[in-house]
């Protein structure tokens, strides 16, 4: 099958284009233009579309004005145009979890609300739905992946309550490859917490007395169990040492 990758030059948009699909990041195609989608469609020719372009720094999306056209709209118009599976989120979640495919979604920021709207528009125009949550890799900007960095530079916080499912980006991208229909979760099986993971990432970097243990942090609502059940991805602790490149 011909797929095609919105979003190629971010973290799991640069996984798949490894695993041998083709890719356009946002200099090549500007997802909110809609002649830019219809002429990508038109030259590539794609069997199905996984689309990973997305702003997804969750504080910025209640005030970036790129916002909405680009977590809501580009994908409504590309389902519209192809068969399209969506990378969503565990922030369409919020109460107690793990939370099943089909059950009620409450997000309490913006970035998952954008993320629900995105996900009817999908589905009504025929998509699919993927959600994953906490995914980690290679380059990546956000925390897990970049803890090796951090913890070497100097002391980090951590929250100490907060349950995530750390995803490993390649076992994401092997199976986004699979095109699940309808509503799916691709997440690591594994629960642990903020600090827990980045105590052990501590411990196998040989480093002491860098992570500092907090109750909540300086950023904006986050869910307070975003858990996604269905989670049967390998677990974090098979992978982290590889991320960290030590072991």
């Amino acid at each position: 099958m011909r797929i095609l990758i919105t979003g190629a030059g971010g973290l799991v948009g640069r996984a798949l284009v490894a695993r041998g699909a083709t890719g356009l990041n946002r200099a090549a195609l500007d997802v909110t233009q809609p002649d830019q989608l219809q002429a990508a469609i038109t030259r590539y020719q794609p069997d199905a579309v996984i689309f990973c372009a997305a702003i997804a720094n969750v504080d910025a999306c209640a005030t970036d004005p790129r916002a909405r056209a680009v977590n809501v709209e580009a994908p409504a118009t590309c389902a519209r145009l192809v068969p399209t599976w969506l990378v969503s989120t565990n922030y369409v979640f919020d109460g107690a979890g793990p939370h099943l495919t089909d059950g009620p979604r409450r997000p309490v920021n913006a970035y998952g609300r954008l993320k629900v709207e995105a996900e009817d528009a999908v589905l009504d125009a025929g998509g699919h739905v993927v959600r994953t949550g906490w995914v980690y890799g290679p380059g990546g900007r956000n925390y897990p992946s970049r803890i090796g960095a951090l913890l070497r530079a100097g002391p980090v916080t951590a929250l100490a309550g907060w349950p995530v499912q750390p995803t490993w980006v390649g076992d994401l991208a092997e199976r986004l490859l699979t095109l699940p229909e309808g509503v799916s979760h691709a997440i690591g099986r594994e629960e642990t917490t903020w600090l827990e993971f980045s105590l052990t990432a501590q411990r196998l970097l040989g480093l002491a007395g860098r992570v500092v243990a907090a109750d909540a942090l300086p950023v904006g609502p986050r869910p307070s169990d975003a858990r996604l059940a269905g989670a049967d991805l390998p677990g974090w602790s098979g992978r982290l040492a590889g991320h960290l490149g030590v072991g």
